[in-house]
């Protein structure tokens, strides 16, 4: 290599470097942190007032700001609308680095006779003004953590119609229905094939009462043809559930 392209290698070395650096610096100077706990709310007609704790575990001075939304699913997908149903207060506040904010979250509606209710509470940092002459990245943290509401029957307890069927694009498309009372949060999802081939999906999904989730699978060869055999195994709201069921 002539001198002249070494130059030229050793420039563009030089401006990524500078330009990786410029974006970590930026993300740390801008990047605000906090923590809650719980990261779950359970609501009912005795339990209507539940108490979480947010904590600024990062080095600056951050705002938060609370809004509580109505949670549902259709077609497989997660959808919110404002509500007033469950109150959040304060809805604003300001932490100082180690300092922690009590957030109570109270029902302001009956709960439903027999079905749980939905809803989402999302905690979005409010970050400050950028130094004067700033020109990085500015970072704000967001968080949503689920909330339900029990029904007055009591009964929380998902059931999950699983079904499998062969995608038009050549993936494997196996979907979960809720028929129960209660949200199925799904985790460690596997599906095993005759052939030894093991499916499995990364993260996890709800499954509120009477709707549906759909994941689409690569199956990494042949897909299976219709009437084979397959061996769901899942994790639904900490238990390990086992189910078999032939791709339609």
């Amino acid at each position: 290599m002539s001198n002249s392209n070494l130059f030229q290698a050793a420039r563009r070395g030089l401006v990524l470097f500078v330009f990786m650096s410029t974006l970590l610096l930026a993300s740390q100077v801008l990047a605000g942190s906090f923590s809650v706990s719980p990261t779950r709310v359970a609501l009912s007609a005795q339990d209507n007032v539940v108490a979480l704790r947010v904590r600024n575990t990062g080095a600056e001075a951050t705002s938060v700001q609370v809004e509580l939304q109505e949670w549902r699913q259709e077609s497989g997908q997660d959808h919110y609308t404002p509500s007033r149903e469950v109150l959040v207060t304060p809805p604003i506040f300001t932490l100082a680095p180690g300092e922690t904010q009590v957030l109570r979250v109270g029902l302001r509606r009956p709960p439903e006779r027999d079905t749980e209710l939905s809803y989402r509470l999302f905690l979005q940092e409010l970050p400050p003004p950028a130094p004067e002459g700033f020109q990085g990245l500015r970072m704000a943290l967001r968080m949503s953590l689920p909330v339900f509401v029990a029904p007055a029957s009591g009964k929380t307890t998902p059931e999950l119609a699983w079904r499998a069927t062969r995608g038009g694009g050549g993936e494997l498309r196996l979907s979960a229905r809720n028929h129960g009372h209660g949200h199925g949060q799904v985790s460690q999802l596997r599906v095993k094939l005759p052939d030894g081939r093991t499916l499995q999906p990364s993260g996890n999904a709800y499954v509120l009462p009477s709707a549906e989730q759909t994941w689409a699978l690569n199956p990494g060869g042949p897909l299976p043809a219709a009437g084979t055999e397959l061996v769901i195994t899942t994790n639904v709201n900490g238990q390990e559930t086992t189910s078999r069921l032939q791709v339609e």
